[in-house]
């Protein structure tokens, strides 16, 4: 059983900067190393790259797969697992920090699991928002029902424990520290604890109602991470020291450039398709313009738009949606509000003829999540599921009124 000696591997405190949640480097021979430190799915990376980076890495036969994650999206996981179990080479995985929902099950591929004693991993229930009628709820319910089944499988094939038991720790939301699991068979080994883990930038971690505050305040960025010192030495009897020249590493900015460059030139393309080619002048500008951001890019499309409007009456004092720079949001939810009969159609308002689908694209571009290799389905499961995206909780908001009205009615 291929292992490695922990005084020989150094943990990174911090979490990769090259807008992914994943990175790939190969070792010594036919070894590789693989972080997956943050959410799975994030920066609008998604399983496709990960599985092609990890073909990339050639003919290896060791994997040391390193884990600090609060989960993330459930499709892309299982793409990730079944790549990672059906590779070929033996993988030991290393839980850095925290291995959550969907990350543990991923963490299962490993043989061995190694977490040193103060790491935690946490499995429960697949949850996700959605929104319709009440055939539409228990469709919904179906898909998590299947989804679990789907899961169900690789905690029991590690751990040597029934579906019915597994099932029954899902259900409860279940925290573990590394000799907690190391009882349970998710984990074969524990080592001594390890004093600083990486920070996790993730609103996930809030969605957690039984987080241990113990592994919560060593995952989560702190307010205020610079401390003072006191410095008791005058001013006068300082010497200037030198600061040695900083190590530039060509390839990992030429990597975040090229990562930064592909998410805002999809960012673009997802914004404008939307207007099925009617803005292609401004669109082929705002891509040939490296220094166009997709928020500029929204900008520029605004206000192409509305010199393309004429006001029925031009005394009338422009209407802003947003005041809390939510201006999709906003426009979504208003639009939305307009259709169920709850408020007046704004007429300046662009997404009043928008469909559901659309609104699910509008809601993962504005953020800068790029869409343009989802279907449909996955288009609109990322929309509900996505932590930066608040697709659901606009559904939802429109739902809520549409009961208290009813309710109000009866």
């Amino acid at each position: 059983m291929p292992q490695r000696n922990d005084s020989s591997r150094s943990t990174p405190t911090t979490s990769p900067k090259n807008n992914s949640w994943f990175r790939m480097q190969a070792g010594h021979q036919s070894d590789a190393d693989i972080y997956i430190y943050d959410e799975i799915g994030f920066w609008g990376v998604t399983a496709k790259q990960f599985i092609s980076d990890l073909n990339a890495l050639g003919d290896i036969t060791h994997i040391n797969l390193h884990i600090n994650s609060p989960g993330g999206d459930v499709f892309e996981g299982i793409a990730i697992f079944n790549a990672l179990k059906t590779h070929g080479a033996s993988i030991t995985v290393y839980v850095d920090g925290v291995a959550a929902s969907m990350a543990s099950v991923i963490a299962m591929v490993g043989n061995p699991v190694i977490m040193p004693e103060n790491t935690f991993m946490m499995i429960h229930k697949p949850f996700g928002f959605t929104g319709g009628d009440a055939e539409d709820m228990r469709t919904y319910a179906d898909l998590l029902d299947k989804v679990e089944a789907v899961l169900l499988p690789a905690y029991a094939q590690k751990t040597g424990k029934t579906t019915d038991e597994i099932a029954a720790m899902l259900a409860d939301e279940t925290w573990m520290s590394g000799a907690e699991c190391l009882a349970h068979g998710f984990a074969d080994q524990v080592t001594p604890a390890v004093k600083a883990m990486a920070c996790i930038q993730s609103k996930r971690t809030e969605e957690f109602k039984k987080m241990p505050e113990s592994i919560r305040n060593m995952i989560t960025p702190p307010r205020n991470s610079a401390p003072r010192v006191q410095d008791d030495e005058p001013a006068a009897s300082r010497t200037p020291v030198q600061a040695a020249a900083p190590v530039v590493d060509e390839n990992s900015i030429r990597a975040q450039v090229l990562a930064e460059q592909k998410a805002r030139v999809n960012g673009i393309n997802d914004l404008f398709a939307m207007f099925g080619g009617r803005y292609q002048t401004l669109q082929a500008q705002c891509l040939a313009d490296p220094e166009c951001s997709l928020e500029q890019a929204r900008e520029k499309l605004l206000n192409e738009m509305g010199r393309e409007s004429t006001p029925s009456n031009k005394n009338t004092p422009a209407h802003i949606y947003a005041g809390n720079g939510n201006f999709v949001g906003d426009g979504i939810r208003q639009a939305l509000m307009a259709r169920a009969g709850f408020e007046k159609t704004e007429r300046d308002n662009v997404y009043n003829g928008m469909t559901l689908r659309e609104y699910a694209r509008m809601s993962l571009t504005e953020r800068g999540i790029g869409v343009s290799s989802y279907n449909p389905m996955q288009m609109v499961g990322a929309a509900f599921t996505h932590s930066t995206s608040d697709f659901g909780n606009i559904l939802l908001d429109v739902a809520n009124k549409a009961i208290l009205q009813g309710w109000e009615d009866a």
